[in-house]
């Protein structure tokens, strides 16, 4: 593979993959709604019905016409009772109250518009003297303020989560259309990698392997593990030709360097189309982008801190926007810095760090080394401490961008 003669920005990265999707069109299908964790809708949700269907109490307590109180009348009379499930079905007057359970459902023939709560009054029988007067509507949770009947609960392009599996219950689905997850296969690449658990003398255990196929499915992605491309170009070009046509991307770590030896990014540039390859960016530097046939094709580097950092900050949205999803906006802290440096500039820098208590103060602190190689620097933190391209020196106090690894894979 040639070298390019300029490195091309992050921000030029991450512009040149999402805008390769202009032409992509995911399909659909239909599964149970409980199984929609994670998936991303194809299309809008409506509400069937109010949510709630009928007025309701929020709370235990007894139920009132608010004109029973309105003249500072404290003393009513207590004519029934409405349970959840078993709501009251009579009129109840001014000057009368019922006893009301949480989530009891007050029909319009009740004339009940508010409801007292059970700790500010006492009951003598079947009379009930209000200790503390309510407002006008307390304690009623009204038809339809939770969602009102034929509007969106849900719109088209939203992840799923966990907690929505709540309302989604509550509108009463059997199915849900989602798009299609997305199918990538990935390698690794390198004479010096083990496949087996016992490696040989001079090898290495695949470190990026695992955690890229786990990270993938995170994402919502269906990953397959395509196994080891050899530093032969002849056996990467059967590897990758063989397995292009089933997936929507391949990936690949390793194997994308200037190298004689790394052979994929060879085979990636005659037999495919190069959007860009090397970023001005540290750690990940070789990393690629393209085309092989019609398959879109990543290259990651192989040193496993920059395979990972690398995916994170520009494969997780790529990956987001190919799913369906409208809306994938990682949250952003601005955190002072406790330590001070030196960069170069011309490159943005991708320092994994922590969020660290100083005397009631947030501050970031970054691992002790910057070094790709040191995988500790990724499980002894929290996340990744972006550093733009312009920037030259960091003085303790300065304000810099902070994005927790949960963070951008939610």
């Amino acid at each position: 593979m040639k070298k390019n003669k300029k490195l091309i920005s992050v921000f030029s990265a991450k512009k040149k993959m999402i805008d390769s999707l202009k032409k992509f069109k995911n399909t659909s299908e239909y599964i149970d709604f409980r199984d929609a964790e994670n998936r991303v809708l194809a299309a809008n949700i409506f509400s069937k019905n109010n949510i709630p269907e009928f007025d309701n109490s929020a709370v235990d307590g007894f139920g009132i016409n608010y004109k029973s109180v309105k003249k500072r009348n404290k003393t009513l009379k207590i004519v029934g009772e409405s349970r959840p499930g078993k709501p009251f079905k009579k009129k109840v007057k001014v000057g009368e109250a019922i006893i009301i359970f949480t989530g009891s459902i007050i029909l319009k023939s009740n004339n009940i518009d508010t409801v007292c709560f059970e700790e500010n009054c006492l009951v003598d029988n079947k009379t009930l003297q209000i200790l503390k007067l309510p407002g006008k509507g307390d304690n009623v949770r009204k038809k339809g303020e939770d969602i009102k009947k034929n509007k969106i609960a849900f719109k088209k392009g939203r992840k799923i989560r966990t907690v929505d599996l709540t309302q989604l219950s509550s509108l009463g689905l059997k199915k849900v259309k989602v798009f299609r997850k997305i199918k990538v296969g990935v390698f690794s690449s390198g004479d010096e990698i083990s496949s087996k658990t016992v490696k040989r003398k001079y090898s290495i255990f695949d470190a990026n392997k695992k955690v890229l196929t786990s990270l993938l499915k995170k994402v919502g992605c269906e990953a397959s593990d395509l196994g080891l491309i050899k530093d032969n170009f002849e056996h990467t070009k059967i590897k990758l030709n063989k397995s292009l046509s089933s997936f929507d991307l391949i990936i690949t770590s390793g194997g994308i360097s200037k190298s004689k030896i790394d052979h994929v990014g060879n085979f990636f540039s005659i037999s495919g189309k190069i959007n860009f390859w090397q970023l001005a960016l540290k750690p990940g530097r070789p990393f690629a982008f393209g085309k092989l046939n019609n398959t879109p094709f990543i290259g990651l580097p192989g040193n496993p801190v920059a395979a990972v950092i690398t995916f994170l900050m520009l494969v997780v949205n790529y990956l987001q926007k190919l799913s369906g999803i409208e809306k994938n906006e990682i949250i952003e802290r601005l955190i002072p810095s406790n330590f001070e440096m030196v960069k170069k500039t011309g490159r943005t820098e991708w320092l994994r760090g922590s969020i660290k208590k100083i005397n009631n103060n947030y501050f970031l602190e970054k691992f002790h080394t910057s070094g790709s190689g040191i995988i500790s620097s990724i499980s002894q933190t929290d996340g990744i401490i972006e550093i733009n391209e312009n920037i030259k020196y960091i003085k303790k106090g300065t304000l810099l961008k902070f994005y927790r690894y949960e963070d951008i894979l939610s």
